[in-house]
């Protein structure tokens, strides 16, 4: 065999690129499941930020908001990359404790915002930023779980493992790339 008659195959960001631009298979009862949660949670957090925003300093939605703070464990505290976040936001833009968590509630709402549509637009990238983006939150929420257990905080927990296990298992996302 001549080197011409061997084709070559292309180089691996190549084959990386194609991968993630064709479309995925035919939705399934789960992967619909996965869409309409992303998307309703963008909605959800994007309503939130709107509230801390605008209607954040009154009393009432103060209180919730802080309810909420502590139910998600969003008080800049424990953790030293949370400390890190809010410090730098706060020095960057001198902006406040809830004008901090509605600018993150509005960066998290665009991730799940552009995962849901990707998934709906049945596009291979969105499942790969959806198994990337869950994962990387999973050993934060397990330890959440362990240290302040709630029924919200376990079923989210739960919810994303079924999520990441099922993308990256049964869409074969990290085999043959």
């Amino acid at each position: 065999m001549t080197r011409a008659s061997v084709q070559e195959r292309p180089h691996y960001l190549a084959r990386l690129w194609d991968e993630l631009g064709r479309m995925g298979g035919e939705h399934d009862a789960f992967i619909k499941v996965i869409i309409v949660e992303r998307i309703a949670k963008a909605v959800v957090l994007i309503a939130l930020a709107t509230g801390l925003l605008f209607a954040g300093r009154s009393g009432l939605l103060t209180r919730w908001a802080d309810y909420a703070q502590q139910q998600l464990n969003l008080s800049a505290g424990d953790s030293l990359f949370e400390q890190i976040l809010f410090r730098l936001l706060a020095y960057i833009g001198h902006f406040g404790h809830l004008t901090t968590l509605a600018i993150v509630a509005v960066a998290y709402a665009f991730l799940e915002g552009t995962e849901g549509v990707g998934l709906a637009m049945r596009r291979r990238w969105a499942e790969y930023l959806t198994v990337v983006a869950t994962g990387f939150l999973i050993p934060y929420e397990a330890y959440e779980v362990i240290h302040h257990v709630t029924l919200f905080k376990v079923g989210a927990l739960l919810l994303n493992v079924a999520v990441v296990g099922y993308l990256a298992y049964r869409k074969r996302l990290f085999v043959g790339v």
